[in-house]
């Protein structure tokens, strides 16, 4: 009997102990990739290749075509946005570690990437550039087979060149910089990137280069990128679609892409 009142008294204390840990212990936030949504704590962490255009510092404030597009969905659904520069390469690890929530980086949809990750609706669509040093025999695209091409690692650029020009030497490298640089050694005839990209990128080049082809893909769309199952993806559709019918998306487009034909996918939209 003494054995029993023993036991159950243990019981009884036990039970009083882990009342009043659970009680003082603070609940840690989820980790991002097991909540039902990025921003389910109001905030979202935005992953952004920190260059023109997509994210860049003038005059003390940050600038960027991604940066603007990004910053009126947030703001459309509420929700405080940090942006998290890094190298293009590094953004989908981030993504799938939870170190952020979303890409807003001139990211193309390919099926690939369509297996792993959920994508928006389009808010660009992808223009394409041959990069090359100003002495160089490459002027037209049927001069790109059987040429090296420098592409930063982890781009769409990889499976278009495939495609389309499967006679090329595909060159990686982490980062714009180390292509160029490739480039500039003669390990590579020219780099393959984002026309947008292309302009600021010449000014830094280490020998004298100039965009040499230049052609839009309306079947290469940009979208923001979530893990697959966010929800915010819808949210974040929603907004995209309200920022093109109220001229918002023009606008921003305008501002960092005066030159750039309208694509057809977003006239099929109304926007004129």
């Amino acid at each position: 009997m003494k054995s029993l009142k023993f036991i159950l008294a243990g019981a009884v204390t036990l039970l009083v102990i882990l009342i009043v840990v659970s009680n003082t212990v603070e609940p840690g936030n989820p980790s991002a990739a097991k909540r039902s949504s990025a921003a389910d704590d109001g905030s979202l962490k935005i992953g952004v290749l920190d260059s023109a255009p997509v994210y860049y510092n003038q005059g003390g404030s940050a600038k960027g075509f991604d940066y603007e597009m990004a910053l009126g969905v947030t703001k459309s659904l509420g929700i405080k946005p940090s942006f998290v520069p890094m190298d293009f390469a590094d953004l989908f690890k981030a993504l799938d570690e939870g170190e952020i929530d979303m890409i807003a980086s001139q990211v193309s949809v390919t099926e690939e990437r369509e297996e792993a990750y959920d994508f928006s609706h389009p808010y660009f669509v992808t223009y394409l550039s041959f990069t090359t040093p100003k002495s160089s025999p490459i002027k037209k695209l049927k001069d790109i087979n059987g040429s090296r091409v420098a592409i930063v690692d982890g781009t769409a650029q990889e499976s278009i060149l495939k495609n389309r020009f499967p006679k090329a030497e595909i060159v990686k490298r982490k980062n714009e910089k180390a292509a160029l640089e490739a480039v500039a050694a003669g390990k590579a005839d020219s780099f393959f990137y984002d026309a947008p990209f292309t302009d600021g990128l010449i000014k830094h080049a280490p020998v004298p280069m100039e965009e040499r082809i230049v052609f839009p893909s309306d079947k290469a769309p940009i979208a923001f990128v979530f893990r697959k199952g966010d929800r915010l993806r819808d949210q974040s559709n929603a907004a995209i679609d309200e920022m093109i019918v109220d001229g918002t998306w023009l606008r921003i487009k305008t501002d960092y892409f005066r030159e750039y034909p309208l694509s057809e996918l977003f006239r099929e939209q109304g926007v004129e």
